[in-house]
This record gives structure tokens, C-alpha cells and sequence, in this order.
């Protein structure tokens, strides 16, 4: 899919993130490879639960069974900006 054409906001919003930003937002789903997180200042995602997305490795550096063990729906959190996913038009975190 063609996000800069499909979703000209959210392609905007992607290329205004620098690395080290720190972004906050609200846990939107939890899946068994990673969170999505709906971001304050982002819009919405077209057909994902959030633009933001922090994979397994990056919710804790302890050791953890499911990301329900560090997160949950809901749940604020503050997460740095880490780069963008242009083939999913995601903020990774």
C-alpha cells in the first residue's frame, strides 16, 4: 500500500518524528509480537489500532512471559521514537 497517498496526514506525521523523541499515547491492543499505542500528538492509523508500535524486545529489559505482563489496554505510556516502519506506516518505539 501506497501510505504517502493513502494517508497523507500520517505519512506527514512519520516524516516530523525525529530518533529520541519521546512520544506519549495510550496502549490500543496487544498482540503476542508487539503493542500498538494510539500517540497524543499522531493521527490515527487507517487500519491498525495505533500508530505507534513497540515490538517484544523493546516493552522491558526484564525477562517476561506475554506483553500483558508489562502493559495492558489502557494503560498511559511514554515511549522514545526509534525510527519509522514506512511498509506498515508505523512510529516504532
Amino acid at each position: 500500500m501506497d501510505w504517502r497517498s493513502e494517508s497523507p496526514e500520517l505519512w506527514a506525521f512519520l516524516e516530523s518524528l525525529h530518533c529520541g523523541d519521546i512520544l506519549s499515547g495510550t496502549v490500543s491492543a496487544i498482540e503476542r509480537f508487539g503493542v500498538f499505542v494510539a500517540l497524543d500528538d499522531g493521527p490515527g492509523h487507517p487500519t491498525l489500532p495505533g500508530v505507534g508500535f513497540p515490538g517484544i524486545p523493546e516493552l522491558s529489559w526484564r525477562r517476561f512471559d506475554h506483553p500483558t505482563d508489562v502493559v495492558q489496554v489502557g494503560q498511559r505510556v511514554e515511549c522514545e521514537f526509534t525510527g519509522s516502519d514506512t511498509h506498515n506506516a508505523e512510529a516504532r518505539l
